[in-house]
Parts: structure tokens; C-alpha cells; sequence
């Protein structure tokens, strides 16, 4: 027993002695090298009993495509097989795996039976007789049984891989046999190819015969890049273009970054692989024009084949050996890594949309996500900025929301909440539009059945509202308020160009500021407007600025020359939520506007006077007494602009507040008890506020936007303003509770 073992060593011993000659390459020879690897089909095990060294027998012959023969009953009519008795392997000691032996015994199966007497070791001699004669029955019916064991495509692989790496190699395969071969493989790929270790091995055995046979001529549709089993192509393609000095297309470059080990993509790369791709070729064209040309390095070119087949472990001779390596270099890569990460950061909104659950990549949300310069490709987006651009041809127009919708092909939403708006405005921006009112800037949202502005070249991307863009647009929500309740809409336009002038001979505003509070006016004259969070905002407001809010409400009336009896009641609703006394409106006006002393004012007539000296309504709306207009700014500032602090020192919470009905029914439970929490104070840590939602099962984010769009709804103002610190209207919160 020792003996036999000692002899076993020693032959296991001599073969490694051998593979490691056999591998070792002589001067002048080829970098590609066929080798047998340790895992995979057709590995030979150590404890296999070995055959003497090959001698007699019938030598085999292959039989090509279209050639015919019998085999123990089974007519094989498409060839592509090595029949006979001898065929040595690249060691000379044994038959070749994929050699059919026809005096081997036979027993009908099924290409799908028999597979556990395959073994995972796979040679036609040894497997049993039921597995050759399930094996010949697959070749015989045309080797397309998809329900076939594995096992028999990978015997009749082995013998393609003979016949055009061993026998081709010595030029004993025509250019039409190997024509075939290629398209044999690439049909067994689309039966067979959902198993992994095949679609291995026959992608890598593709991109060798590309190497070895056709590396002059491009690369066929059938080989990817993407797939790692074929790297070995894309560095013969890349040495290519180093050596003829050509410049790197950004296709070559982007696919040199995916391949390259030590550069990885980041997930927006990938789960938008397509859009990142149009990005980075757009961005690489850009920055390198044709190309980066990159100088050859002086590492050589060497590439490694692993066969399937147990038998070949042979030296391939490559047709250019010389060329180099470029595909190690990182210089090159850090270049396009800059552009890589550019293209990753502008697509991380979009990734984040798409990585939530049930998320629809061609809805409006995500589209408006998509960096402008992909939005062009979106199907939709030509016919949607050509209806913008009819709409604003003249200055600013109008277009129904339901219209706007109907252009981009997508059904209105049941609700139009905060969310909707910021979306619908973003879009428009990112198509060159600016939209009144735009949520983020206006603070006020369009109804769902109304209308909204549009207006030409859009806000901008760093658009930031001043103070006074703020104190202009209360005046003119104001102004609306008071002027809607004139009936005589011929007047309209009068008022309109007043304030008009009001907003262009503001040096205080800049060109884009102006631009988006006209529209803004344009909007606010012609949708109703309401005064929802005025009162509380007023209440603890001095009684001086509260006076100088009505004079500059009663300057608006005037505007025209005269006030009608229907602004007269106006004004006296919006004394009273100032705070003022309802009879006092009478006296004003003739303090403002009419010469001499006060005198009564009859609700039943129409108010006509002479201004008084030096009155125009520039003049009263920017100054109304210097000093006045000086206080009433800051107020203004605040009134319909959600995200400034008014002021207010926070109260306790109304028992109204506590009791679920009303507007508090829309919520659950769950954000009826964040909401009670959130009026506790006016500003909050936001590490706070994630605590609370812990203890309700709420995402802080997800919380404070369903408050909001509750507000919204309710108020058509924000009651969470976000950031660090967060800030929390809680005067606007008690108004809608108490409505």
C-alpha cells in the first residue's frame, strides 16, 4: 500500500513539474497563453486512474459543419465533433475529453437524464453509457433541447475549443469552418446562456477568436464590453488605439473607468447607467474633443485564456505581439474620474427618486429630476416648451394648470399640494420658463383648477428673493385684495399700470426680481386672493405700523382716482384684522386723498377726489410718511413670506387646538401628536424633532412635508420652514385650527 502511494505522489509531482514547464514561455513567443485553471467545467482530479501514453487505435477525425455520420444508431447530421479512437490531449496521455469513442457502449436516455452519472469532471470515456447515449441523442436532434443537461453542451464546447485554438492554430481550419463555429456558439448562447458558467466560457471563448483571427477588423455586435469575461478584448482595443496614436473615444474611456479595479462607479452611475453614460461621452467631448491620446507605456500586452476543456493547456500565438498594456496606467483615469464624479453628483436627486419603492422613472417627478441637459431627450419636452413659449410670446400670459398637464402629457393630480407645486415649477424652470406663483419664491401655490403665469428665461438657478422682492409682493397681494372688489373691470388696467410702475422704479430690485413680480401682479389681480394668516401674523403688531399698512391699503383704493363703496367695505375687513376701528376708513380717506378737512363719508356713493398735494401713489406706497414706511417694512416682509419670523413670542395651545375636529380630522393620529408637539416653541434642533418622530414611527423629513402640504390646504401657507434651526408658524397654526 505504501508503495502505491509513494508512486502516486511522485506522478502527481512530475505532472506539476510538467504544467509548469509547458507554461513557461520560450524568447520570442506569443503574450497569450491557454492555461488550466482551478475551477470551472473540465478540471481533471488528482485521484482519476491514468491511461499509458496514447499508441494505436483509429485516429479521430473531425467532422465540419454540415458533415454527417452514425453513431451507435444516432444519425448526427450537422458535424462538429471529433469521432474516433485516439485523439491526444495537449499532455499526451489521454484521449481528449470531447472525443465520441463509437465502440464505447451506448444506452438510449434523454438529454435531460442521466445527468448524475456525469460527474463534475466531465470526458466522454468516462461518463456512463446512459449519459453518451443520452449525449448523442442531444447532437442527433440538433443540439437544441433546452431542457438538455448542461453537462452534454459543455462536451460538445470542448471539442470547438479544440478545433479552433489547437487544430486552427496550425492553420488546419478553414476561414468558412471557423465562420461556423463562431455561429454555432452564439446560437448555443441564446439557448443556453442563463446558465452562468456557459455564457462564461462561451463569451471568453468569442472574444479569443475575435483576438486571434479578426482583431484587424472591428469588434462584432455579439461581444460587450460590459461583460467581464470578455476584459481581455477591450485591453487588445485599447492597446490599439495607444499604438496607432489615436485619441480615446469617451466610450473606450468610460468603459477603461468601469473596467479598471481600482476606479469604482458610484450607485447613480449605476442605477442610471443609461442617463450617466449620456452625461459623461457629452462631459469627455467637452473637455477632450475627439479624445484623450494616451502614449504608449512599455509594459507588454499578455492575456490569459481559460479554457473549459480539461485537455488544452497550449502557447497561442498572437498576430501583433508587441503591442503594449495601457489599461494598468491610472493617470489617464484620474482625468476622467473628475468628469465621472460630475456627472455622478448631478444625478444623485434623480438616483434617490428611483431607488424609492413603486417609483415611476417617467413620471413628471423624476423628470424634473434629470440634469437639464438630459432633458431635452425626454419625448414630451420639445412639445411642452413650445406651448410655454406661445403662451409668454407677447410678456407674460396665462395658461390653465389642467392645460399645463394636457402639454406634458400627464393627468392632473388628484391633489395639488406643496409637493405638486415645487414639482410643476421646477420643471418650467429647468425649460427655460420662469411660472407664477412658483411656490419656492412666492410662498403661494396655484389652485388646482385656476391659473398660473408664465413668463420668459425663468428665474435662474441661484435665485435668491431679497427683503424688498418680499415687501413688494405683499403690497401687491394686498393691492389685489382691495382692488378685486372694484366692479367696473375697465379700471383694472389703470390700476394695474400703477402698479406696474410701482415695481420698475424700485432701484431696489434687480432686473430678474422685477421681471418675476410682474408676473406675480398679473396673477393677483386676475385669482382671487384672500387674507388667511394675516390676523394672527398682525396681532401683536404696533398700532403705528398698523397704521401704516391701512394708509398704504387706502393709497391702492385710490389708485385710480376714485373708491367705490365695495372697496370701502374692503378696506373696513381689513381694518378690523388689523385691528383698527371700522370708522376709521371714512376719515382717512379724506385724509389721504382729498383736500381740506375730513368729512364723513356715505358708504352708498363713490369716493372721487383730487388727490392731495404732491400725493402719487409711488410716492405714498414707498414713503406714506418716511417714517412710517420705515416700520411697516419689516412687518410687510413677514405677512405672506412664511420663512421669516415675525416676531411673535409663542403662546399657549388653545384647548380648540387639542380636539381632533375640523382641519385636524385630515391628519392621523400619528401627525396630530407631532403637530401638538411642534406648538410647544417656534424653533426646534432638528435632532429634537427626530426624536419625536421616533416615538410616533415617523421619518422627520416625511413628517414636516405632510404638515406643510396640510397647511397648504388649508391656508395656502407653510407652517414648517426646514434647516437648522426649523421654524414653526405656530400663529399660523392656532388661525387654522380656530377657523
Amino acid at each position: 500500500m505504501k508503495i502505491i502511494f509513494g508512486l502516486f505522489v511522485l506522478y502527481v509531482i512530475y505532472r506539476i513539474v510538467k504544467g509548469f514547464v509547458s507554461n513557461k514561455k520560450l524568447p520570442g513567443t506569443s503574450g497569450i497563453t491557454f492555461r488550466v485553471g482551478v475551477s470551472g467545467h473540465g478540471r481533471y482530479q488528482g485521484n482519476y486512474k491514468r491511461n499509458k501514453l496514447l499508441s494505436g487505435g483509429k485516429p479521430a477525425k473531425w467532422y465540419e459543419s454540415g458533415q454527417s455520420i452514425n453513431i451507435q444508431g444516432y444519425n448526427i447530421f450537422d458535424g462538429m465533433i471529433y469521432v474516433g479512437e485516439t485523439l491526444p490531449d495537449s499532455y499526451g496521455y489521454e484521449n481528449d475529453a470531447c472525443l465520441i469513442n463509437p465502440k464505447l457502449k451506448v444506452f438510449p436516455a434523454e438529454p435531460w437524464e442521466a445527468g448524475y452519472g456525469l460527474g463534475y469532471w466531465l470526458q466522454y470515456e468516462r461518463i456512463s453509457a446512459k449519459c453518451r447515449g443520452a449525449y448523442l441523442k442531444w447532437l442527433a436532434n440538433g443540439r437544441s433541447e433546452p431542457k438538455a443537461n448542461i453537462g452534454y453542451v459543455f462536451l460538445f464546447f470542448y471539442g470547438l475549443e479544440r478545433c479552433l485554438f489547437v487544430d486552427g492554430q496550425e492553420g488546419k481550419v478553414s476561414e468558412k469552418e471557423r465562420v461556423a463555429i463562431v455561429t454555432e456558439v452564439n446560437r448555443l448562447l441564446q439557448i443556453y446562456g442563463s446558465n452562468r458558467s456557459f455564457r462564461g466560457y462561451a463569451s471568453n471563448f468569442l472574444a479569443m477568436e475575435w483576438i486571434l483571427f479578426q482583431s484587424n477588423q472591428p469588434v462584432p455586435d455579439y461581444l460587450d464590453f460590459d461583460d467581464r469575461y470578455c476584459s481581455e478584448l477591450f485591453y487588445v482595443v485599447l492597446a490599439k488605439y495607444v499604438v496607432a496614436g489615436k485619441p480615446i473615444p469617451a466610450e473606450v474611456a468610460l468603459q477603461w473607468m468601469i473596467l479598471h479595479p481600482e476606479f469604482n462607479l458610484r450607485t447613480p452611475a449605476l442605477r442610471c447607467e443609461k442617463e450617466f453614460r449620456e452625461m459623461f461621452v457629452r462631459s469627455y467631448k467637452q473637455k477632450f474633443g475627439d479624445g484623450l491620446v494616451v502614449k504608449p507605456n512599455k509594459t507588454l500586452l499578455k492575456i490569459e485564456y481559460q479554457a473549459a476543456s480539461p485537455s488544452i493547456q497550449i502557447d497561442l500565438k498572437l498576430k501583433s505581439s508587441d503591442l503594449p498594456h495601457p489599461f494598468i496606467l491610472t493617470a489617464p483615469l484620474k482625468k476622467f474620474s473628475v468628469l465621472a464624479e460630475e456627472c455622478t453628483c448631478k444625478l444623485e436627486s434623480y438616483s434617490r427618486f428611483l431607488g424609492r419603492k413603486n417609483s415611476d422613472s417617467k413620471s413628471l417627478a423624476a423628470i424634473t429630476l434629470l440634469p437639464k441637459e438630459l432633458l431635452n431627450q425626454v419625448p414630451m419636452a420639445e412639445k411642452f416648451k413650445n406651448r410655454l413659449a406661445q403662451v409668454c410670446k407677447a410678456g407674460p400670459g396665462q395658461i390653465s394648470v389642467d392645460d399645463l398637464y394636457n402639454n406634458l402629457d400627464e393627468k392632473l393630480p388628484d391633489k395639488f399640494g406643496k409637493k405638486e407645486s415645487e414639482t410643476l415649477a421646477v420643471f418650467v424652470e429647468n425649460m427655460g420658463f420662469g411660472i407664477v406663483p412658483d411656490v419656492r419664491y412666492h410662498k403661494m401655490k396655484p389652485n388646482i383648477d385656476g391659473k398660473v403665469v408664465i413668463f420668459q428665461h425663468g428665474h435662474g438657478a441661484d435665485f435668491q428673493p431679497s427683503k424688498e422682492f418680499h415687501t413688494v409682493g405683499t403690497i401687491l397681494r394686498l393691492a389685489a385684495i382691495v382692488s378685486q372688489t372694484d366692479t367696473e373691470q375697465n379700471l383694472l388696467p389703470a390700476k394695474e399700470e400703477m402698479l406696474q410702475s410701482l415695481i420698475q422704479d424700485n432701484c431696489k430690485l434687480t432686473d430678474i426680481e422685477k421681471v418675476s413680480l410682474l408676473g406675480f401682479l398679473h396673477w393677483c389681480l386676475r385669482t382671487p386672493q384672500g387674507i388667511v394668516g394675516l390676523k394672527q401674523r398682525l396681532a401683536k403688531v404696533s398700532q403705528d405700523r398698523k397704521i401704516a399698512i391701512s394708509h398704504i391699503l387706502i393709497a391702492i383704493a385710490h389708485t385710480n382716482g376714485r373708491i367705490e363703496p365695495k372697496e370701502v367695505k374692503q378696506l373696513e375687513k381689513l381694518y378690523a384684522t388689523l385691528g383698527l376701528k371700522k370708522d376709521q376708513v371714512a376719515s382717512d380717506i379724506h385724509a389721504l386723498v382729498a383736500p381740506g378737512e375730513p368729512v364723513s363719508l356715505p358708504k352708498s356713493t363713490v369716493v372721487e377726489a383730487s388727490p392731495a398735494k404732491d400725493f402719487c401713489l409711488n410716492k405714498e406706497l414707498i414713503r406714506v410718511r418716511e417714517e412710517e414706511t420705515k416700520q411697516v417694512k419689516g412687518v410687510l416682509e413677514g405677512i405672506f413670506a412664511d420663512q421669516e419670523d415675525d416676531g411673535t413670542e409663542p403662546g399657549s395651545i388653545p384647548a380648540a387646538i387639542i380636539k381632533a375636529t375640523g382641519p385636524l380630522a385630515g391628519l392621523d393620529k400619528a401627525h396630530q401628536n407631532f403637530f401638538h408637539q411642534l406648538l410647544k416653541q417656534e424653533t426646534w434642533k432638528r435632532s429634537a424633532l427626530n426624536e419625536i418622530c421616533k416615538e410616533q414611527d415617523l421619518m422627520v423629513d416625511g413628517a414636516m412635508e405632510v404638515l406643510n402640504e396640510w397647511a397648504f390646504d388649508n391656508a395656502n401657507a407653510l407652517l414648517i420652514d426646514d434647516g437648522e434651526p426649523v421654524y414653526v408658524d405656530v400663529n399660523l397654526a392656532k388661525e387654522i385650527v380656530n377657523a
